[in-house]
């Protein structure tokens, strides 16, 4: 991995754990929040992570989260099998990973699901 890529925002979706994993880097540049909200545009086949607060019903509290040296984990069978029904493309025990952007202004990373890497060797 390049030092471009580690700087950019990213996730892991692992379609065998049912696990979303959020790189550190991403939460800090939308703020680094208490609570976050994970929003997904069928149309465009989009994922956003948007910062939050803990009075929105759907926020996701980071507090909960598991965390390791550099990545928080959600787990979520619901989502990543809403994800995997609009990638067709993506095999079942696989792990994609998606690169991102952020929106400052707006405290949202997005991420384009079309763009998607599988990660070799599981992750």
């Amino acid at each position: 991995m390049t030092d471009y890529s580690a700087s950019r925002p990213a996730v892991v979706v692992d379609l065998k754990k049912d696990r979303i994993r959020i790189h550190k880097n991403t939460i800090h540049a939308i703020g680094a929040p208490d609570y976050i909200l994970l929003l997904v545009n069928p149309e465009t086949r989009t994922l956003a992570i948007v910062r939050s607060n803990r009075y929105h019903p759907r926020a996701f509290p980071l507090s909960t989260a598991s965390s390791s040296n550099n990545t928080l984990e959600l787990y979520s069978r619901s989502l990543v099998k809403s994800l995997s029904a609009l990638c067709m493309d993506w095999r079942k025990y696989q792990s994609y990973r998606l690169y991102g952007e952020i929106i400052l202004n707006r405290g949202i990373a997005r991420f384009y699901m079309s763009e998607a890497v599988p990660v070799k060797g599981g992750e």
